[in-house]
């Protein structure tokens, strides 16, 4: 099964890199199957010197190759849907090689561009839900994926001054909010200026980073973790799921929610079982993030056959879910049909 698993990466890896190049070397009249393999073997190589200088502790050329590495995955992708496009265009309307060929390499310049340009974006939106078992208005802010190393601290320090402004009684990040080793708790100072409480739980890329690196980025900091633990904001319960626990074990560790408060369920994943399991324990509102909304269309497209709910407002049964589309992006700051955002959530008593 591995060696199966292996071949089929294999297979996919050189389709993905390989094929969009090879076509238009073909397109140029040079048809050499060396086309094919060139990019996935500069892939590779990025990927096993950027482990090496990761392992020798390098941070600085570790981060350049990594960078690099998601450049070419990225480009990559998005040259191959923009050549699917081409020759289909190139059949219909039968365009030669030569304006087939250019017109696919302006064509991805021009998406990666425009990509570029979004994920520089960063929007608040706003939702205002109805809130059982409160008697005032609450606001607060939800941020998360801010990946927080991929993105540097100058993208930190915008997403903290966008928030400033809002004022909310308390924020919470719902996972992946650093994915890198070299990422201190020096970088992540700017949430020390906010005057308002911020709530914490892990995401799968705090999982992939040294033991205790998490605690240390955040020994000092006004962000506090709680992974496993019911923090109670007057009329309002907040409940942190660990990524690596479901939502039972985390509800039973707590003693289960109070039927006197409302109730905010932090999951990074929405993953279905798992929302229909809170929706079921009586849950007021569940927050996710995780999927970035696919951050790269079409991506999305494909993420709606692993997540069923991918981004926005959901209601499943009584208990509402939001699912942020991120507030940072995974590799270069890259979007398109997707945006960095900042969710503000107001709850309002029912009548």
């Amino acid at each position: 099964m591995t060696i199966l698993r292996i071949a089929l990466a294999i297979i996919v890896s050189l389709l993905v890199f390989g094929l969009p190049v090879w076509n238009l070397a073909r397109l140029k009249g040079k048809e050499s199957i060396l086309w094919a393999v060139l990019p996935f073997a500069v892939f590779i190589l990025l990927v096993v010197v950027s482990r090496w200088a990761e392992g020798n502790a390098w941070y600085v050329f570790f981060h350049i190759l990594k960078t690099g590495m998601f450049y070419v995955l990225i480009l990559s992708g998005l040259l191959l849907f923009v050549s699917i496009i081409g020759m289909i265009i190139k059949w219909i309307f039968k365009i030669s090689n030569t304006k087939t060929f250019w017109m696919i390499i302006i064509a991805t310049l021009v998406f990666a561009t425009a990509a570029r340009i979004q994920g520089e974006r960063i929007v608040v939106k706003k939702i205002t839900l109805p809130g059982e078992n409160i008697t005032r208005d609450y606001q607060f802010v939800h941020i998360t994926d801010l990946h927080h190393g991929s993105t540097g601290t100058p993208h930190l320090e915008r997403v903290v001054e966008k928030i400033r402004p809002l004022n909310p009684e308390f924020m919470v990040i719902t996972g992946d909010f650093i994915d890198e080793n070299f990422v201190d708790s020096e970088s992540i100072s700017a949430f020390n200026t906010l005057d308002f409480p911020q709530y914490l739980i892990t995401g799968n890329h705090e999982y992939y980073l040294h033991e205790n690196k998490v605690s240390s980025v955040l020994a000092g900091s006004s962000i506090q973790l709680i992974d496993h633990e019911r923090i109670t904001y007057q009329e309002l319960d907040i409940i942190g799921v660990n990524e690596l626990a479901t939502v039972d074990e985390t509800l039973t560790s707590v003693g289960g929610l109070s039927p006197d408060q409302y109730s905010i369920l932090l999951d990074h994943q929405p993953k279905t079982d798992e929302v229909h399991r809170a929706a079921s324990y009586g849950t007021h509102l569940m927050l996710s993030g995780h999927t970035h909304k696919g951050q790269l269309w079409p991506m999305g497209i494909l993420l709606r056959l692993q997540f069923k709910y991918l981004a926005g407002l959901y209601q499943i049964d009584d208990m509402f879910l939001y699912v942020n589309q991120g507030t940072g992006t995974l590799g270069p700051k890259m979007r398109f049909g997707t945006a960095n955002e900042i969710t503000v959530i107001t709850l309002e008593p029912t009548l």
